[in-house]
């Protein structure tokens, strides 16, 4: 989750008969209570950096694709895929594309795609190949890495205020 955020989103393994029906939820530790950010279909959520979206894998009966979901309402916002073979999304450092892995034939490649405009009107400028017929581990989230020599620096935390108007540490 990005930094400063005071919620935890999870997957609820739900049911629809012989069918999974799973869901997005949020924990909030400072309330102590859960609420469905999502209804059944979504699974795999990915923070984006902001922390004002969330990637998330979308399922239907005919197999899954990677959906933007806005984190206060939960609404889809953005279908980075229709192909019902993609799934596991995780967002750039820099919120400006979304890596996910897809399979044809059996084979499982990592894909980028890359958005264009701002959130929440985001469209995809183009899909990437960063893999091909590479067989990688479907069952693995793919991720990213930043050389600690190119993060950038940190930001600092602002002053903390005490109830009585003067700055505390």
């Amino acid at each position: 989750r990005p930094t400063g955020r005071t919620q935890l989103l999870y997957v609820l393994n739900g049911r629809d008969g012989a069918r999974g029906a799973p869901s997005i939820w949020r924990w909030d530790p400072t309330t102590k209570k859960a609420s469905a950010l999502t209804g059944p279909g979504y699974m795999a959520p990915a923070w984006s950096p902001d922390g004002m979206y969330v990637a998330a894998t979308k399922t239907n009966s005919l197999g899954t694709d990677v959906v933007v979901l806005d984190l206060k309402t939960g609404t889809e916002l953005l279908r980075l895929t229709n192909d019902g073979r993609s799934w596991g999304p995780v967002w750039s450092p820099a919120g400006d594309a979304i890596a996910y892995l897809h399979i044809e034939g059996g084979i499982v490649d990592l894909k980028l795609a890359r958005l264009k405009g701002a959130g929440p009107d985001w469209t995809v400028d183009e899909t990437i190949d960063l893999t091909r017929l590479s067989g990688l581990d479907g069952g693995s989230r793919p991720s990213w890495y930043i050389p600690p020599d190119q993060l950038p620096a940190p930001t600092p935390a602002p002053p903390t205020v005490s109830p009585s108007g003067g700055e505390g540490a």
